[in-house]
């Protein structure tokens, strides 16, 4: 075991750049995952099976939210201490037991057929596993090892894929490889979440819940947020899924899986970054914060331009050959979806940023309002245009949220240089001046 520790560990020889280039392996493999699952699925057990593995793994994923509750982005800007690790682990436990009993609700409530029902249940519980590990890898971040969070992300993801793939080869059956992944995933996060918490911290629940439920109301409004988001991109596949076929969740799918390329890509960049954003802040460094966010948007912007070039003149034939479809009548689509995810990408590095800057009621308006629009757009949108609606609405709520949130961010910005405002207060909403503070030291 102890070698087993230090082959994960490592040396701590050029920190900065294991950082960079184990998040970047983690979050390509992690990205990647739902496309490549998705694939095995569709050629292994057919369209319809695809269609349903496809609705599973979004429903899988919007539960998750409430795993999550959002807590990571303020577990890793965190630096000054606020809530202990025992703080962060006995709130993971109490989303992840709230996010298990949703399924549960959802799947009796809804009342799927039999199979749709099961392979729904076993996708949130797979997701269910994403977010015990995901408290784990903040810890890890937050204490300045993104690259171990990025090797634990890459193992699970890795090893509870191949399984998947390995079984719906052999079985042709989506819920044993459903099955077979659950187990897979909670296998590799016992061998090597578990196995190292201890060099970082105690492994132990916290004494004081008082204080882990003052850290799940200080993520409330970002854990809404979480929940919104996921719909937000999710709006058009379900529209999709009540108004038309199977076949047509699949398809879109299809088209839709590429835009996480740019959000992929942009986050090898601006992760790394984000225990950066959040000592300029602390130390009030706008200028610095500002210009660090500005650069990263323009480069999401050449990003963004140079996919939707690529999806134009490939991705067509590109897809059409990894999913085994003829997606020809789509190139459009595609490249708004394309377009929309370089949309997608900028929000989330204006919700870090927003998110450092303790913001969270400001980011909670603007999804709210984007979600509004989504609900309203999306039966609109695809019961016109079918799977082009579905485009349509996706890229234009995500241009309006952009818009939004960059608003948001440049007035809180020019607010905090005003007020001469030094850093925010953990926990709170509102950043602290200490400008009458230091002024009244002087004076004593």
């Amino acid at each position: 075991m102890k070698k087993w520790r230090a082959l994960i560990l490592g040396n701590g020889e050029d920190q900065g750049r294991k950082n960079v280039i184990w998040n970047m392996i983690g979050s390509l493999l992690f990205a990647l995952a739902s496309i490549v699952l998705f694939a095995a699925a569709a050629r292994a057990a057919g369209e319809a099976a695809a269609g349903i593995f496809s609705i599973a793994f979004t429903t899988g994923q919007l539960l998750l939210t409430i795993g999550y509750y959002e807590v990571r982005a303020f577990q890793v800007t965190d630096l000054s201490g606020q809530y202990s690790f025992p703080d962060y682990l006995s709130a993971r436990i109490l989303t992840s037991a709230a996010m298990a009993a949703a399924g549960v609700i959802y799947v009796c409530v809804l009342r799927p057929e039999p199979v749709k029902g099961t392979v729904i249940l076993l996708m949130c519980f797979y997701k269910l596993v994403d977010g015990a590990a995901d408290v784990f890898e903040g810890e890890f971040q937050r204490q300045g090892r993104l690259d171990v969070a990025g090797k634990s992300l890459a193992f699970r993801t890795a090893f509870s894929g191949s399984v998947f793939i390995l079984a719906v080869l052999w079985s042709k059956d989506i819920v044993v490889a459903s099955g077979a992944a659950v187990a897979a995933a909670v296998l590799a996060f016992a061998a090597f979440d578990l196995a190292v918490i201890g060099e970082f911290g105690p492994l132990a629940l916290s004494g004081a819940w008082k204080k882990v439920f003052g850290l799940l109301k200080d993520c409330t409004a970002l854990f809404v947020v979480g929940f919104l988001y996921l719909y937000i991109c999710n709006a058009a596949k379900y529209a999709i899924d009540a108004h038309m076929s199977a076949e047509a969740v699949t398809y879109y799918t299809d088209l839709y899986l590429p835009t996480s390329t740019i959000n992929l890509l942009s986050g090898f960049i601006f992760k790394p970054l984000l225990t950066t954003m959040g000592t300029s802040c602390k130390q009030g460094e706008w200028g610095k914060f500002r210009s660090l966010v500005g650069r990263l948007l323009l480069g999401i912007a050449g990003l963004t331009a140079v996919c939707c070039l690529g999806a134009f003149l490939l991705g067509i034939p590109v897809l059409s050959f990894v999913f085994g479809h003829d997606l020809s009548p789509y190139r459009t689509a595609l490249v708004l979806l394309i377009l929309g995810g370089g949309f997608n990408a900028a929000v989330m590095l204006l919700y870090y940023a927003l998110t450092t800057m303790r913001k969270q009621v400001l980011i909670l308006f603007c999804y709210g309002s984007a979600f509004l629009l989504a609900a309203g757009g999306a039966p609109l949108l695809v019961g016109r245009l079918g799977i082009f609606g579905g485009a349509v609405c996706y890229t234009g709520v995500m241009a309006v949220l952009v818009a939004l949130l960059f608003l948001c961010f440049r007035h809180q910005y020019r607010k905090a240089v005003s007020a001469g405002r030094a850093r925010p207060d953990p926990g709170t909403d509102t950043p602290v001046s200490r400008g009458r503070g230091e002024r009244k030291e002087r004076e004593e």
